[in-house]
């Protein structure tokens, strides 16, 4: 789609070299977005688009993802929250509303928790909790064995074939932009994901780690700014139980599902999202 709005930056923070999005005034109010595992910042482009009346809005590839570099000290939570931190503190934010799916949820909840509460506004997060629902665990298995993540596709039609084998709700147009946004040709003509393949091969830790799914609930429950969970009513990584759970031990959670969306409703459904946000974020 046409970001003629937007302009490319990047930042060097822990030894990593970022890139990013801006859209908007740099005197407006400060909005983060943060995509999620293996993903990257092109999927906020409407979203920010629209956001930029009113949001200076920064879009970023976290490490190892996009146009960021691989990060030679790895890929744990935590230093993905440390970037965040780094970010907010090399620009010289002093308010800020955090937007993040999936794992950009995880590091807002972090973030907002364990380091500057008293710097965030609000914050969206996009299908993602705690902890993720047994239906969603068990997706990832073939009778009980977990099966390893393709990296490299021998042409861009495997790959759109396969990304639309598990997603039935996006149109042919957005899937065809998210897939030239998160795919490289190689010289052989082979597609491969821009991700480090660090961290597409092993399995995300978040859901087995109990450290990690303490922090998150305790985050939760610690927040007490504004906080809206948009879900896709087609993911099965929520639960009805997770989302009871959820909003009983936040102190102010607003829950919006959206619906003939999956795990990335930014791009399953980008109309449906923007009006989803309008009214919280004004």
């Amino acid at each position: 789609m046409n970001i003629s709005n937007a302009s490319e930056h990047f930042i060097e923070v822990n030894g990593v070299n970022l890139r990013y999005f801006s859209w908007g005034s740099e005197s407006n109010p400060k909005m983060i977005c943060l995509h999620g595992h293996t993903g990257q910042a092109h999927i906020w482009d409407k979203f920010a688009q629209e956001m930029s009346e009113n949001y200076h809005v920064l879009a970023f590839d976290q490490r190892g993802h996009g146009g960021s570099s691989y990060a030679a000290d790895g890929y744990d939570r935590d230093k993905f929250v440390n970037d965040l931190d780094a970010i907010i503190e090399t620009l010289k934010i002093d308010r800020v509303t955090l937007v993040g799916l999936s794992m950009g949820g995880w590091h807002s909840i972090l973030y907002t928790s364990e380091f500057h509460p008293e710097k965030v506004e609000k914050i969206v997060i996009v299908d993602i909790g705690p902890e993720s629902s047994e239906e969603f665990k068990k997706s990832f298995e073939d009778n009980g064995v977990r099966v390893e993540p393709k990296i490299k596709f021998e042409s861009f039609e495997e790959a759109f074939n396969e990304a639309r084998s598990n997603n039935p709700w996006v149109s042919n147009e957005n899937l065809t932009q998210d897939l030239n946004n998160r795919l490289n040709q190689n010289k052989d003509g082979t597609w491969q994901w821009k991700a480090d393949p660090n961290l597409i091969i092993p399995p995300l830790k978040d859901g087995t780690d109990e450290n990690l799914i303490r922090r998150y609930w305790e985050g939760l429950a610690k927040i007490n700014c504004p906080i809206l969970e948009i879900q896709g009513m087609e993911s099965t990584l929520l639960s009805s139980e997770l989302k009871e759970k959820m909003i009983a031990a936040a102190q102010n959670l607003t829950w919006i599902e959206i619906p003939n969306a999956g795990h990335v409703v930014t791009v399953d459904q980008p109309e449906l999202f923007i009006e989803a946000t309008r009214e919280f974020l004004s």
